[in-house]
């Protein structure tokens, strides 16, 4: 099973999608504990979804060692979410380990591209799903235009995202369980 590292906009998008629980089924899913604090704040979509999903062991919420140096300078321009999330990934993936990052940061996902560290955003969600046969092609669409309808994506993300492969998106697809 892979594991997931995400960021609070990407989880909480896919919250508002329907996708989180899902991504539970086929997926291990960590969140840093900012990142955690970010979606338990009261009263905001998620926060009771969240909790519950610690509860049953469907999130793990780990610390990043703020102690333990990182092979890759961290921009200190990331909000503290996705540098949390991004220095627990590097601080705990390990080579030959399925693992990777779910960004939805623009200046994240850009540190991510330029240090080749494996990510994707919540719109590849619904793909890499529909890819390993978990979604079928009517829910993958509705649920890629819910996704661009809740999320706030750049025309050119989207093109781009429309775009890619099932060979594009190999290291993502999870295993049908």
């Amino acid at each position: 099973m892979h594991i997931v590292y995400i960021d609070a906009s990407s989880a909480i998008l896919l919250f508002k999608t329907g996708l989180f629980h899902l991504c539970t089924q086929y997926f291990s899913m960590i969140m840093e504990t900012h990142v955690y604090k970010e979606v338990r704040v009261p009263d905001h979509p998620g926060a009771k979804f969240f909790l519950s999903m610690v509860q049953k062991n469907s999130i793990k919420v780990c610390r990043s060692n703020h102690d333990c140096p990182v092979d890759i300078h961290l921009p200190e321009n990331l909000d503290p979410g996705e540098r949390q999330t991004i220095a627990l990934y590097l601080q705990n993936a390990r080579p030959n380990q399925r693992s990777f990052i779910i960004i939805d940061d623009a200046k994240g996902a850009k540190f991510c591209l330029s240090s080749n560290l494996p990510f994707i955003n919540a719109l590849l969600v619904p793909k890499i799903l529909w890819f390993a046969g978990i979604l079928n092609k009517n829910d993958y669409l509705d649920k890629t235009a819910l996704v661009i309808e809740k999320g706030r994506y750049s025309r050119t993300v989207i093109e781009k995202a429309k775009a890619l492969s099932p060979s594009d998106l190999a290291i993502f697809i999870p295993d049908e369980t």
